[in-house]
């Protein structure tokens, strides 16, 4: 008899516990998809009275989600809400594969929001996530679902609260004037030098294999001084695909803790404009999309970028080959064959 009472009061427990835990994580995931997708417009900019680009349709066997990486509200000085990272991430729904197309912020284009010429990654500054889909959408001749802001804190979290994540490189990165007087504590990826007679705090990856902790994995998708934007670009698809990759070897998705973790972090770092049907379907889909070869593009002033360099009012900027979208936009369309 005691024992089957104290059974039972183990089960009452158990049900106590785990019934808890749930309501705990269900208001914790309602509080963050309020503050993800409860996101006013940066500058809140009335539509251009100008006649602006003709914007692409919806293609209903095409998702298409544009992921902006900003430094953030939070951070000090100008520029806080320009856009260092601009990828389209694209889905071919009959197919289940999955792209990768990164545009460098430098493009000069009409921003949709305002109708002035501008370089790309004002659009999010000047008209929030609207502004910034429309944009892009113009100029990859692709319709966007969705966008994703995320800042420089939610990168640093997310890869921490992943445990680091690994990247391997075919030759080193060296970094010895970006933060030459900012760096890190020494460790195995800072250390000062003596170069052209001055102190300099050098930030140091080596060729191969490494783990990278939240920090060092910003300085590495932020690096671009002793490279140039077209390699930070190639580096912020690594991160992306490294990240990727962490998440499924964890089986994050069936991990309720990792979840919450992920979740408060999302909630103070990311803004989009998904609702919260749309967030289930992504993640019911991404069980069944085929992440083993993911199609790259990376927009440059190569042969194949289709984009040359000059200067407007002696500011540097990208423009397309042959001044026009076109190839651009087609590049973007065929992707997948």
């Amino acid at each position: 008899m005691e024992g089957r009472s104290r059974k039972r009061k183990l089960i009452l427990f158990l049900v106590i516990l785990f019934g808890g835990a749930f309501l705990l994580f269900s208001f914790k995931t309602g509080f963050t998809v309020n503050q993800v997708i409860n996101w006013e417009n940066a500058g809140n900019i009335l539509p251009s009275s100008k006649k602006l680009p003709e914007l692409p349709q919806d293609d209903p066997e095409r998702l298409n989600i544009l992921l902006l990486g900003i430094r953030g509200a939070e951070e000090e000085g100008e520029g806080k809400l320009l856009s260092d990272a601009i990828i389209l991430a694209s889905v071919e729904k009959n197919t289940s594969q999955t792209a990768l197309i990164s545009l460098p912020r430098d493009i000069y284009a009409t921003i949709y929001c305002t109708g002035e010429e501008q370089k790309i990654n004002f659009a999010y500054a000047q008209g929030g996530i609207d502004c910034a889909k429309k944009t892009i959408g113009y100029i990859t001749g692709q319709y966007i679902d969705y966008a994703v802001s995320v800042d420089f804190a939610a990168l640093t979290e997310i890869v921490d609260a992943l445990g680091g994540i690994d990247v391997y490189l075919d030759q080193p990165l060296e970094e010895n004037f970006q933060w030459a007087k900012e760096g890190a504590e020494q460790d195995e990826y800072w250390s000062i030098k003596e170069i052209d007679g001055e102190e300099r705090w050098v930030f140091y990856v080596p060729a191969g294999e490494n783990h990278l902790d939240g920090k060092t994995a910003l300085y590495y998708a932020r690096s671009r001084y002793s490279t140039n934007d077209f390699d930070r670009m190639r580096r912020q698809q690594q991160i992306i695909t490294a990240i990727k990759d962490k998440a499924f070897s964890l089986k994050i998705l069936i991990n309720p803790i990792k979840i919450f973790d992920l979740l408060d972090i999302l909630g103070k770092n990311i803004r989009t404009d998904m609702k919260l049907t749309d967030i289930g379907n992504l993640i019911e889909m991404s069980t069944q999309l085929n992440f083993d070869q993911v199609k790259r593009k990376i927009f440059d002033t190569s042969s194949e970028g289709l984009l040359y360099q000059t200067f407007i009012n002696e500011e540097y900027v990208l423009l397309p080959t042959g001044d026009d979208l076109t190839r651009i936009q087609a590049a973007c369309q065929n992707i997948f064959n």
